[in-house]
């Protein structure tokens, strides 16, 4: 496809202009985001994706873009967004068609998507985001705010006995009719039943003793079509997988494997299960996201549902760094309170506002005690000291009659061995829990002034508006496009609050 010139595009919607400005108010947001931010970089981000020369004329990246914006916002399918480009008036003019232009096929959006990919619409994200730290919306970007939400998977969660018929209806479609229709004799199986039996919901819905029964059959089933395909020489990915299927979920006895795990769907690999909470599992994605004091988001990661919070903290600090919006502080809720998390922020300069996790009290009360890095001793509060032993260094005792007699030794954070085992990063744990302490302070204060505080609200603020844009539930399968969709989703988010900024 050739890419043609903004003034080839612009050339056959300026007759439209007029009856555009008749028909459609001056307060319409589609026309305030085209009014506040220029979408021309997009023409320089996507030529390497077009041919110079040679092809039919492609439709215009902008044009493109924004319908995938439009689709974020309104919550519209390929198909819709083909019939809202037709004869919707208003997003005809916000995305630049011709009012009496018949617009573009559906396919035209998903080729588009699939050929600038998750990287180019990351470029176009921190591009307009650029546009927002330009006309002054962000006023101190050294206060952060950082949380997860979940993005759900469209694919429903299967139960192991699903996922072996998913393996075994991949194998079959991999291989010729004539050995399908060998291995459908040897199993008792066909199109229609394999079709049902690949399905999750029909098999959550039986009862424990028909649930292990159809385990049992489809693991018997399993193995003799690898059996035979062993026999028969032949192996493909298809196979392969098959077998690790059966392998990581089924013992030697056809029975299955209590694990830890977790269980995947063929139909969307990279989505896995994962906790929000205890009692609250997902199975998808998360979108990890950096927030302005006045929502905006400036920084976006994307991972499975299994991951912890936590582990994306330094790609969301150095992408905003990348973005000339790197925080001095950043407020967390406790998915971050972890002291590798700590040292991280440490190393990259920002302070992380965060309570403490997976440490209990007994644990968190050490690290008040007084600690001296250079003579490896800790002073408790009656100003006993001791050294610290082991080849680490990590290790002390207190004198446990020395102890007895303390007149401070019912306000003692030790136990009562009177046995320490330091972590080795002591020293940042003391200083996360000094700062945690201070703020909960600074917070009861102001509670008691009637002032207000900077709240952790304004990412779920966000968040609840990612999740009316569609947000909360991936429109694709996949990482890749999971992500793009998260971008888009969080672009749009961008727009619509620098609008509601500048038009308040």
């Amino acid at each position: 496809m050739v890419l043609r010139t903004k003034k080839e595009y612009q050339s056959t919607f300026i007759s439209s202009n007029s009856v555009y400005q008749k028909l459609i108010p001056d307060d319409d947001y589609f026309s305030k985001i085209n009014k506040e931010f220029d979408f021309d970089f997009i023409y320089d981000e996507v030529k390497k994706f077009y041919c110079e020369n040679n092809g039919r004329p492609a439709k215009d990246p902008i044009q493109m873009f924004k319908a995938c914006l439009v689709q974020r916002l309104k919550g519209l399918t390929d198909p819709e967004m083909e019939i809202a480009a037709k004869y919707d008036i208003r997003i005809k003019h916000f995305l630049g068609i011709s009012i009496d232009d018949y617009g573009f096929d559906y396919s035209t959006i998903w080729v588009f998507r699939e050929r600038l990919g998750s990287k180019t619409f990351e470029v176009i994200f921190n591009k307009l985001l650029s546009q927002i730290v330009d006309k002054g919306i962000i006023k101190n970007p050294d206060q952060q705010f950082i949380d997860s939400m979940p993005i759900l998977s469209q694919a429903a969660l299967p139960s192991v006995t699903c996922l072996i018929y998913m393996g075994i209806k991949d194998v079959i479609k991999s291989l010729d009719k004539t050995m399908g229709h060998e291995i459908f004799n040897m199993t008792e199986l066909n199109d229609t039943k394999l079709l049902h039996y690949s399905k999750p919901r029909p098999i959550f819905r039986k009862d424990q003793k028909e649930k292990m029964k159809a385990f049992e059959k489809g693991v018997s089933r399993a193995r003799i079509i690898i059996s035979y395909l062993n026999k028969k020489e032949i192996n493909n990915d298809e196979i392969e997988l098959l077998k690790q299927i059966l392998n990581e979920n089924v013992d030697c006895d056809n029975e299955r494997i209590q694990t830890e795990k977790p269980i995947k769907t063929l139909a969307d690999k990279d989505a896995k299960l994962g906790h929000k909470t205890k009692e609250d599992l997902i199975f998808g994605y998360k979108n990890h996201s950096l927030v302005s004091a006045e929502g905006i988001i400036t920084a976006v990661e994307v991972s499975s549902a299994a991951e912890r919070d936590d582990k994306q903290f330094e790609q969301l600090v150095r992408k905003a760094e990348d973005n000339n919006l790197k925080p001095k502080e950043v407020e967390g809720d406790s998915a971050y309170g972890f002291i590798e998390t700590f040292k991280t922020a440490e190393s990259l300069n920002v302070i992380l506002n965060s309570n403490f996790r997976g440490v209990s009290i007994d644990e968190l009360s050490i690290y008040e005690l007084k600690y001296d890095s250079q003579t490896h001793t800790i002073t408790c509060q009656n100003n006993i000291s001791v050294q610290l032993k082991g080849k680490d260094k990590l290790r002390a005792e207190f004198p446990i009659r020395t102890c007895r007699s303390c007149p401070k030794k019912d306000k003692c954070q030790l136990s009562n061995s009177k046995r320490i085992v330091f972590h080795k990063d002591h020293d940042v744990a003391r200083r996360a829990l000094a700062r945690q302490r201070l703020n909960e302070e600074k917070k009861k204060v102001a509670k008691e002034k009637g002032e207000k505080i900077k709240s952790r609200l304004i990412i779920e603020n966000v968040f609840a508006y990612l999740k009316k844009l569609g947000g909360k539930v991936t429109s694709y399968f996949n990482f890749e496009r999971t992500k793009t969709h998260v971008l888009l989703v969080s672009t749009i988010s961008n727009l619509m609050k620098t609008v509601r900024i500048n038009t308040n």
